[in-house]
């Protein structure tokens, strides 16, 4: 065999190499993304109709509007993913709706809210890090949307859609409870896949959850 055909073979065979790399990576990605996120021990959960205390969370009581929490953290493939759906969810409601992000991470609070404010989505930002805030709504993914209702408690508390890249219109679950939220209706019957986390891990401090947490 000549140099050049040896050169060559070498070339395809370790552009094959990188093609089935990267197909591998890409595949564990989103099978991993695709199982239930593992819930933290001892993390109380609390249940739909629990007053919410909005003022020690987002620094802000209710005003009579529903509030949408979105729990994010900025490294989380599924939550950039869902960057576009909550820009539309924003642009669609933010005249009746507040939103707030409640942004995760190992970083201090300044690194957060820049890597939020990067992502250019005009909504208040509450930086979380260590997970106290999220643990207290019992969110332990992202990206998680919780609504709190006009009255102050706890209305839905789960996915945005069943599919990570937010594409089902038929699954868009926090649009679809937010929508009775704004029109006065109960929550609407949901799937499990509307309430089953999915997505990131919140990256909890051992002292972020309080089993002995007291519920209203």
């Amino acid at each position: 065999m000549s140099r050049e055909r040896v050169r060559l073979t070498a070339a395809v065979a370790v552009s094959i190499l990188c093609l089935g790399t990267a197909v591998t990576a890409f595949w564990y990605q989103d099978w991993q993304y695709s199982l239930p996120t593992p819930r933290p021990e001892g993390l109380a959960q609390p249940s739909l109709g629990t007053r919410v205390d909005l003022e020690t969370l987002i620094g802000r009581q209710s005003d009579g509007r529903p509030v949408v929490i979105h729990v994010v953290n900025p490294d989380c493939p599924c939550s950039r993913f869902n960057r576009d759906h909550l820009r539309t969810l924003v642009r669609r409601f933010g005249d009746r709706v507040r939103f707030v992000a409640l942004v995760q991470g190992s970083d201090d609070a300044p690194a957060l809210e820049q890597a939020f404010a990067e992502w250019d989505v005009d909504i208040p930002v509450v930086a979380d890090p260590g997970g106290r805030k999220a643990a207290r709504l019992g969110a332990y993914s992202t990206p998680q949307g919780v609504i709190v209702g006009g009255e102050g408690r706890l209305y839905f508390r789960g996915n945005y859609n069943s599919t990570r890249y937010c594409a089902d219109a038929r699954t868009e679950f926090v649009r679809i409870a937010l929508e009775a939220s704004i029109a006065g209706q109960a929550l609407p019957a949901m799937p499990s896949d509307a309430t089953v986390a999915y997505g990131c891990p919140l990256p909890y401090r051992r002292d972020a959850i309080d089993p002995d947490r007291s519920e209203e």
